[in-house]
């Protein structure tokens, strides 16, 4: 009987501790990717006098830019093949 007891107590404890494990993997954090990304020295400096002019970072003239991309020309995106 001491056997199946502690069987049983294996279990329990093995699927609580599978659920806050998961619980954890699965828990929804912010969606940002980081890219890196080699630039020509010629456009590097005229983002980074672009991005003085306009007074913010880079990061912030390069993503300004790309948004940019997307909302002039959205209804030339294309959903990806299924």
């Amino acid at each position: 009987m001491t056997i199946t007891v502690a069987a049983v107590v294996g279990l329990i404890v093995g699927l609580i501790l599978g659920a806050i494990i998961a619980s954890l993997a699965l828990k929804e954090r912010p969606r940002r990717w980081m890219v890196c990304i080699r630039l020509p020295e010629e456009l590097h400096r005229r983002l980074r006098e672009e991005a003085t002019d306009h007074m913010c970072s880079l990061k912030a003239e390069i993503i300004s830019r790309l948004q940019a991309s997307f909302s002039d020309e959205s209804d030339r995106i294309l959903p990806w093949p299924v």
